[in-house]
């Protein structure tokens, strides 16, 4: 499938409906647009920069992979993460858009080849690394190609207070400064009021408006349990309630991931370990069989982090405190994405 690029005879004073509605039914299947998302997209088709704090699993990369195709010019995407790029990559190279990535997993000849992609007009998406965007090389890169727009995911990584912190987000300010005209969207699944400020002042969307719509995930029922034998309690509450259904279980340290998987391992459960400690292939292998295959449980650490992207996790599950309200609203929102009822 060919995706046109549509926005130099776009008439931005008519109502998008009909040529986005097109796209989105086209090319990514769906029959409507859900909640802000027809205003959003509306907004940076038209070239308005705006912060979209939307909950997880509310459709909000679609906030800007739809403009990117109505636009001319290739979508630049920010992301912290290599995992939701390769992942978000795969899945649009299967309905048929243009997309590729630049980080680090590449080699010198495939980044070269990519690169030289981007300035032929031959990319509908492409996704960069924050610390990869900021080099010299990459901006001026970028100011050889034509850009339909910046979407900046993850914003809250701007936040100095916030439990995501990345300090080369702050340096994304360099965006507003060298390409003026370049709608630039934000967003974000966890963000106070506090750190809503500050994504706009770091990242100059002084005046842009901000779209947010409420945390709330109906599907999502939230239990809170005593302690009493952890591992027995949730072996019982899988078996019970989950069984052979795709879930994640969070600890805080690598030990008592090893332990839990073993243990549930061991009573018949399809379940896998994924910690920072592990090999890289290995971590790898096991996060490509929890998104790829039916009924695995995911024993993690929160380096099993953003960008998770699995429609049908009925259950998410804490034997440990997580850090923050904001790291445990992000860690359960990665249940139940396909709208149908969940256990956090």
């Amino acid at each position: 499938m060919t995706i046109p690029h549509i926005g130099s005879t776009f008439n931005c004073e008519r109502n998008i409906a009909p040529t986005a509605l097109s796209v989105l039914n086209s090319v990514f299947g769906l029959p409507g647009f859900r909640g802000a998302q027809e205003e959003i997209v509306k907004h940076v088709t038209d070239g308005g920069d705006c912060l979209v704090l939307m909950p997880t699993g509310g459709g909000k990369s679609l906030c800007y992979q739809l403009p990117s195709l109505l636009r001319a010019g290739c979508g630049i995407v920010v992301s912290p993460l290599i995992a939701l790029m390769r992942d978000q990559v795969a899945a649009l190279l299967d309905v048929g858009v243009k997309a590729a990535v630049l980080n680090s997993t590449l080699s010198s000849e495939e980044a070269s080849e990519v690169e030289q992609r981007l300035i032929a007009g031959e990319l509908d998406l492409l996704y960069i690394a924050p610390e990869r965007l900021l080099t010299p090389r990459c901006l001026a890169l970028l100011t050889r190609a034509r850009l339909a727009l910046f979407a900046i995911d993850e914003a809250h990584c701007v936040s100095q207070w916030g439990h995501d912190f990345r300090p080369e987000y702050i340096g994304l300010s360099v965006l507003a400064e060298r390409f003026p005209n370049v709608p630039r969207i934000a967003l974000t699944a966890t963000a106070d009021e506090l750190t809503r400020k500050e994504i706009v002042t770091r990242l100059r969307l002084d005046g842009a408006p901000r779209f947010v719509e409420s945390f709330d995930r109906p599907n999502i029922r939230y239990e809170i349990v005593a302690k009493h034998n952890a591992l027995s309690q949730l072996q019982t509450f899988i078996a019970e309630r989950h069984a052979e259904d795709a879930g994640i279980v969070y600890c805080l340290s690598r030990a008592k991931v090893e332990e839990t998987a073993a243990s549930l391992a061991k009573a018949g459960i399809a379940a896998l370990a994924y910690h920072a400690g592990m090999d890289a292939t290995l971590r790898a292998g096991h996060q490509d069989r929890f998104i790829n295959d039916d009924g695995v449980v995911i024993v993690a650490t929160i380096a099993f982090g953003m960008g998770i992207d699995k429609p049908d996790v009925r259950f998410v599950a804490h034997l440990d405190l997580p850090k923050s309200i904001e790291a445990y609203y992000q860690e359960t929102g990665r249940a139940g994405r396909d709208g149908t009822p969940a256990d956090a």
